[in-house]
This record gives C-alpha cells, structure tokens and sequence, in this order.
C-alpha cells in the first residue's frame, strides 16, 4: 500500500512551499532513475530578502542557458544557430555540395559554466555541472534560503501516472509533472541550488481551504520566482526541428524581407515572341514538410490551452526558457515567430496546418458542428500570440478599460478541469488585479463564482463582459448534396439532419452574467476597437445590482432591428431571411456609398495594410482596397478556391440570401451586383475594350478580405435597422430587438425586450418607446456607423436620450 505524503501547515502569511530537486551534483545516481525531491519550507517575506539582492545575486543576468549551437554567418559576421540548412527543401546542386564546417559559438552567451552541456540518458551524454567552475560562487543568493523558479506544465491525462519519491516517499504524479522533473535535474540552475514551486506538490491539494489560500497567492508567488520555466512535454514529432524554425523566423523577424526568406519566386517565359509572350510564374514554400508538421504538433500541444498557463506565463520573464524534451528555446523567440506566422496566416499557417491535416481537415476550420475546430484554425497560433501579449501590454491605468477584456477572451477558451478555475486563475493577471479584488473560495460553487466575478467587474464600471453573452445559434441542416459545377456554382439542395450549433447557457443564470461553464459562443469577437464607443459622454456613474439580480445601467437604446439574413447557407428555418414589410432608405446615400457600407460592415470594419490602395487604372485589379476586395461579383459567385470552397463562403451566404431586400428598391444581389452599371451602355462598351481578364486574378487582398468576411459574418445575420443602417448582430437575433451602448463597454449591444417596469421612460419610435421595460442581452453587435461622437450628435439632437436600462 503506498505510503501518503504528509504536509506540514503553512503558518505564516509569506510562508510557501518548495521542493530540492536532486541531481546528479548530489550523487551521480540521479543522472538516471527515480525522481528523487525533498519538500523544503521559505517564505517570501521582505525580511527574507538579503539587502544587497538589488545588486549582484546569483541569476541577476537573468540567463538561463538554451542548449542551442549556433554558427557566425561569414557575410553578417553575427552568430546565428546551425542547422537552420535543415530546415529548407535542397536543390540538386546543394545536395550534391558538402556543407562547410562552420565554426561553432555559444547561442546564448552567459557565465562559461553555466552554458548547456545537452545531457545523455541511454544515448545521451550526461555532464554534471562542476560546482568549482562556478563564476557567481561569490554572489549571494536573493533569498536568505536561496532562490526558486516556478514550474508552468499542463497536468495532463490524470489517468496516466509515474512515481517519484518525495521525503523518502513514494508519490504518485502525472507522467507530465514526472518527465518535467526528469528533464530538469540535467539542467545547470537547478544543479547549482535553484529550487522549484510545483503547484501539484507544493499546495496540499485536498486541503481546500489551504488550496484556495495557495491560489490567491499565485500572482505573488510567479512574480517572486526567478524565473517561469515552461515545460511543453517530451521530445515528440521532432519538436527539435520545431524549435529550430521558430528560433530562425525570430531571428529574421525584424527583417523587412522575411517572408520573401520562407518562400521561393520562380518566373520564367514559356513563349517570348515579339508579338506572343507567356510568362509563367508560380511561389511555394521552401521549408520543408516535416518541419511545418513539427511546428503543428508543438502548437497543437495542451499546454497552449491550459487555463493556469495564461496567469504562469503573464506574470514570468520576458526570457522565460520553454523547455520541450533535450530542446529549449526563449518565450520571446516563440512570440516574435507566431508573430511572423500570423501577418501571413493565410499562407505560411495554411501551409503548416495542411502539413499536419491534409486538405480534407484544413477546409472544415469554419465548420463548429463536426468537431472542436483549434486545431485546424487560426487558434493554432493567435492564442499564444494572444497569451503572450498579455504579458508584453504595457500596463497603463489611464488606458481604455486595461486590456481586461482581451483577458477575459483568452481565458473564455482555455480548458480547465474545475470551472471555478476559469475566474480564479486569471485573478493574478495585472490587468485583472488591478480591477477586481476577489479572493478565491473553494467552498462556493461555480454559479456562485461567476455570478461574484461578474458582479465585481460590472462594480468596477468594466461593462464588456456583457461582449461575452452565450445566446443560442438555431440549428442547421449538416447533410446536404452540393454541386460543384465550375461555371455556375448552386447552393446547397437535399439538405436534412438538423442538428443545434450551440444552445447557449443552460444554466439559469442573468443574462449580465458570465458563464464559463458552457462552451463560448463559435462567433468570432470584434476584435477592432478602432471605433471605441469609450467617446460616448454618459454620466460617470456605476453599474448597481438590484437584490432581483437586475442590473441597472446607463446607456442609449438608438435602434431597431428589422431586416435580418439568414446566418448559414443551410438554416434550417426557412423563413429566413426577412426583409422588412417596408424596407429603410439607406441610410449612408447613393448606391456607391451604400456598396462601400456593406463592404465595410461584411468586415466589422477590419483596418487592412491594403486599405491604401494604389492609384493605378485599375485598382480592383492591381491593388484593391479591402472594401473593394470584397465586393467582387466573382467572389461572391465562386469564391477563391483554397478558403470558402466549403459551406461557409460568401458564395453560400449569397446564394441564401441575394433575395434579401436591404432598402428600398436595393436587394443584396442588386449591391453586390452594382446591376446599376447594366443600364450604362457606354461604360459596359468601354470597359468591355479594356484588356481586362474575365477570370478574377487573386491577390492577396482578396484573400484576406474573403477571411475576414467569412470570420466576421461566421454565425452572425447581417441586419437592416429601422432607420436604415447596416450591422452584424448574434445568430439569437429577432425582429424588434434593439440597438444600445452602455457606459464601459466598447461594443454596441443587442437586448431583447422581455417585459417588467422599466426604469427608464424609453426613447419613441413609431409609436413605439424602444427604451422601455427590462431586456436581456443577446450578445455584442456591429453597426456601421456607430462611434461615440455620432450617439452623442443624437442624444444632442433629442433623437435619443441616456436612461437607465434595466438588464436581466
């Protein structure tokens, strides 16, 4: 029978837990074997901090040696890593051409003695650190006890188990916690006394009331370490070459040609006659296969999705070393690399997730119903990008609303095994913590913690939880047979097996409440604050709760929704769309204005590096502007193959819905269409002489306006309002729900009158007081022309009026 660890209590209020990892400079038998560890007891009291720690300590250079070579480029003269030449497609000319030997220098230079020897177990050399050769002997430590770095791993499967001895005790752990320890008793700061915090075995995790102390102190205990080391898990699907290329887009990651790096142009004239030339050109990619597969599975690993991570991670070093089987590379390298991959996401991530997936997976990201979908998306590399940035914001006070909300969404989509975790693991995060004071309570239940969190964030006059409502999203048909015909593509027909996308929250809660125990909702945030309602002027007043649990907040409701499309080429209420009994005049002018309204609404308003398009002749053509892009009869015909030729592309929206009357006189098909230009002989003549390809030539204007359309419109209706502007409104929406924006929240909000006394008198429309009576939330909205200047010209010109708004 195995023997139980033994805790002893934590006493003082700074005191924690921490363990000495043996290594193979206590006794060589650790090179190999069990795990051995003994819990030892510090506190991180300022008493316990040596007064001259703020000069020279060991670790104050902040180093922790990568077991990385790298080799001095004889053009630049600088060092860069070796075997960046395994990383690329050969031609025959350099496979039959021996490298030359390049001398050899240390990648991360730091005292001698501490440079990585890369350990070996079974074939793996294994060289202890010489505690004689240690340059920062004389230093003293910051502690009086010593100094520590924090563990950040993902627990893993907790089915899947290794024992380690603890005190002479055999314990039972995750086999990810296990290889972690293995891995790190090899490495030379731990070998030269820097102890280790492992939240599974430095908080007695069956002690409840201790386990909810421990986690209040988190935030306290991340910062004090020296440094956060980041365990991934072991050396799998050549996560060296991984490392190796992300290590290398880093380094190139300032150069203005970096992607010219990663890609091979090759052009050359078929035919070159004098009156006849064919000149053929084509781009691929020169890193080779198996490295962009590698690169997939490190990205794909748990770790990026566990919830605690964010907090971990945050509240590390810019230097923190992520440690994944012998190989090891700098957090900052891995942010810089995700940050190359994401400004050419549509290529380079393709490519990487077509590496790993195939083209059968790559094409389903857009469909939320099959399957969980992270792995095949963009999520691949925007949420460590996402995580990562949380730690390098410059935390300002004065700043709009702190970056809480981009906290919020990160964790939304983490995995966490106990739901309460969801809230109390980001309480650490600065700009959580310097808006919400909440100490952590194991003994509540889930309900009780998300209705305290969201209470204490709405007290603090942060208003854009509301963003994060999970309304429903109506059941589609999955079934259906789709002609592929190249000349005419048709929409879907035979469509059966109906199935609900997401049934929103199910759990009873108000609708102002976060609920982190559903899934969220598959509809992408609006993520571009480029036009913050923060201008709004509303008395500065706070949220305030009623003991019904109604909120009271104040805002404007400016508007009605009644004209809506239909959310998904296959809806399975046919009664949509539906177009107002008597459609709006457009609201934004002519034909052309309108056209660039809905261009810009179908993209939330997503600010492109091609919106300064060139002054060519032809613009659609050479380089268009987003708004232009996107509005391409072809694409909304066809589409671009390689992005939409799935269920989710314009094309399938259009197909459902050019019948959709937007305003008077205007259909979606006569927009998109421009079928005013059909009247204009003269034009169509002169255009027609142009040598104008009647094939849309693809740029990659056109690719990322296609994806943003398709991530903005993804399970959202585009709407006509009653005074005849455009918008993107939850899948949830109905005729007569409302239009508001409310004080701290960045986003207008759609709410649905569901009865009780109002509070405020409402605002009249039609006959009609669209402010009044209590609503509930149906999630965030866009409407495009909504900016806090244009609410103030109405609440100015008595069209609309601040009131109290009663949510429930």
């Amino acid at each position: 029978m195995q023997q139980k660890l033994q805790y002893r209590p934590l006493l003082g209020q700074h005191d924690i837990r921490v363990i000495r990892l043996l290594t193979p400079v206590d006794d060589p038998v650790h090179a190999t074997g069990p795990v051995h560890c003994e819990i030892v007891h510090v506190a991180l009291g300022e008493a316990d901090v040596i007064a001259n720690a703020g000069n020279a300590t060991k670790g104050s250079n902040g180093t922790w040696p990568v077991s990385v070579d790298t080799a001095v480029d004889s053009q630049s003269k600088t060092s860069q890593p070796t075997g960046f030449n395994e990383l690329f497609e050969k031609s025959l000319v350099e496979r039959m051409t021996p490298l030359a030997n390049l001398p050899v220098v240390p990648y991360f230079e730091g005292p001698s003695c501490l440079r990585e020897s890369p350990p070996k177990v079974g074939d793996r050399t294994v060289t202890a650190w010489n505690p004689s050769q240690d340059e920062e002997a004389s230093l003293p430590w910051r502690y009086t006890w010593g100094d520590f770095v924090a563990l950040s791993y993902v627990w893993g499967d907790q089915s899947i188990r290794r024992e380690i001895i603890v005190d002479g005790i055999p314990v039972s752990v995750t086999a990810s916690l296990e290889g972690a320890l293995r891995e790190l008793r090899h490495h030379s700061r731990i070998q030269q006394g820097f102890l280790l915090w492992v939240d599974a075995l430095c908080i007695n995790q069956e002690d409840l009331d201790e386990r909810s102390a421990q986690v209040a102190k988190m935030k306290d205990i991340y910062q004090a370490a020296w440094h956060v080391v980041i365990w991934l898990g072991p050396d799998e699907n050549r996560s060296d070459l991984a490392t190796l290329a992300l290590r290398y887009m880093s380094l190139h990651s300032e150069d203005e040609d970096v992607l010219d790096k990663l890609y091979k142009h090759v052009e050359f004239y078929v035919v070159r006659l004098p009156f006849m030339q064919w000149k053929h050109a084509h781009t691929s990619l020169r890193i080779r296969k198996a490295v962009l597969n590698a690169i997939y599975h490190l990205l794909a690993r748990p770790y990026w999705r566990r919830l605690w991570i964010i907090q971990e991670v945050v509240l590390g070093s810019r230097n923190s070393p992520v440690i994944c089987g012998n190989s090891s590379i700098l957090l900052k390298d891995i942010f810089n690399a995700l940050r190359v991959m994401k400004a050419d996401g549509d290529a380079l991530g393709q490519y990487i997730i077509f590496a790993a997936k195939g083209s059968s997976k790559t094409h389903q990201r857009w469909n939320f119903v099959a399957e969980d979908t992270y792995g095949i998306s963009e999520k691949l590399w925007e949420r460590p990008i996402a995580i990562t940035a949380l730690k390098f914001f410059d935390l300002d006070l004065s700043a709009l609303h702190n970056g809480v909300y981009d906290c919020l969404l990160v964790s939304r989509e983490a995995n966490a095994t106990d739901e309460r975790d969801r809230v109390y693991g980001i309480l650490g995060l600065p700009q959580i913590a310097n808006t919400i004071q909440l100490i952590p309570d194991y003994n509540r239940t889930a309900p009780e913690t998300f209705i305290l969190f969201s209470a204490r964030l709405l007290a603090s006059g942060n208003v854009n939880g509301l963003r994060l409502v999970n309304s429903p999203i109506p059941a589609i048909g999955t079934r259906y047979y789709k002609s592929t015909h190249f000349s005419r593509p048709r929409s879907p027909k035979l469509i059966h097996d109906h199935r609900v996308v997401h049934r929103g929250c199910e759990h009873g809660l108000p609708s102002w409440v976060i609920c982190w125990s559903c899934p969220r909702n598959p509809a992408q945030p609006f993520l571009d604050r480029t036009r913050s309602l923060s201008l709004l002027a509303l008395p500065p007043t706070t949220p305030r709760i009623t003991d019904d649990n109604v909120l009271i907040v104040k805002g404007v409701v400016f508007d009605t929704i009644t004209t809506l499309s239909a959310c998904h080429a296959t809806e399975s209420d046919k009664s949509y769309p539906r177009s107002a009994p008597e459609p709006p005049k457009s609201a934004y002018g002519d034909r052309a204005a309108t056209r660039e309204a809905l261009a810009r609404t179908l993209t939330g308003d997503f600010e492109s590096k091609s919106d300064n398009a060139s002054d060519s002749e032809n613009p659609d053509l050479d380089n268009p502007s987003l708004a232009t892009a996107v509005m391409h009869p072809t694409i909304w015909d066809m589409g671009i193959n390689g992005i939409d030729n799935n269920i989710f592309g314009l094309k399938d929206f259009y197909q459902r819905n050019r019948a959709l009357q937007l305003f008077d006189g205007w259909t979606l098909d006569s927009l998109v269409r421009d079928l005013s230009r059909s009247a204009d002989i003269g034009r169509r003549v002169k255009e027609s002489a142009r040598a104008r390809p009647k094939i849309l030539r693809v740029t990659m204007a056109h690719r990322e306006a296609l994806t943003q359309a398709m991530r903005a419109l993804g399970w959202r209706r585009l709407v006509v309002t009653s005074t005849g502007f455009l918008g993107l409104v939850p899948a949830a929406a109905r005729e007569g729900d409302v239009l508001a924006v409310v004080g701290g929240c960045d986003a207008p909000l759609l709410l649905r009158r569901v009865g009780g006394d109002g509070v405020g008198d409402g605002v009249e429309e039609k006959g009609v007081e669209i402010g009044k009576g209590r609503f509930q939330v149906i999630g965030e909205a866009y409407v495009h022309w909504v900016t806090g200047r244009e609410i103030q010209e109405r609440v100015e010109g008595g069209v609309c009026k601040v009131e109290d708004i009663s949510i429930c």
